[in-house]
């Protein structure tokens, strides 16, 4: 059995929901990205989609579980103006020595950016995943989203795991 660890970030919960559900499936430890920067409200949030568009860097909490001792690492993102959450690439900059071969991407959207997201994720670490996966926003909203990840993650399971 491979040792799996999901790390998310989650500003509103859409992507906390998701990453859960994943741990659950796959019986993996979670831990969150936890971005010190108070991201609440209008104005926050704003201000969270300019970090990400212009690509910089926020304060994270330190991090608990140590990624060098997992066989796959699941790492997940909401979509921000284009591309992964400031906190997400904090993390992956700081971090990206310390990650397995084994990586699998998945990312919550409410456009169509994932594929640049993933893109980008696999240039500051310096690998490609195994493999990546979607989820709209609207999805999450609507509890409809099980059945399609449960599905993507039984072909995960026999292709990467």
């Amino acid at each position: 059995m491979k040792k799996i660890l999901v790390l998310y970030y989650s500003r509103t919960g859409i992507t906390k929901k998701l990453a859960t559900f994943i741990g659950d499936v796959l019986d993996a430890d979670i831990e969150e990205i936890v971005d010190t920067k108070n991201r609440s409200g209008v104005m926050w949030y704003i201000m969270a989609g300019r970090d990400a568009a212009l690509k910089r860097q926020t304060k994270i909490q330190n991090i608990i579980h140590d990624t060098s001792t997992y066989d796959v690492v699941c790492m997940w993102t909401p979509v921000r103006d284009f591309t992964m959450a400031a906190a997400m690439r904090t993390y992956l900059t700081t971090h990206e020595k310390n990650l397995p071969t084994s990586l699998v991407f998945f990312c919550t959207q409410a456009s169509s950016w994932a594929e640049n997201t993933f893109q980008e994720m696999a240039n500051i670490v310096g690998k490609s995943p195994l493999m990546t996966i979607v989820c709209s926003s609207k999805e999450v909203a609507r509890d409809s989203y099980q059945e399609q990840v449960k599905k993507q993650l039984e072909i995960a399971w026999l292709l990467v795991f």
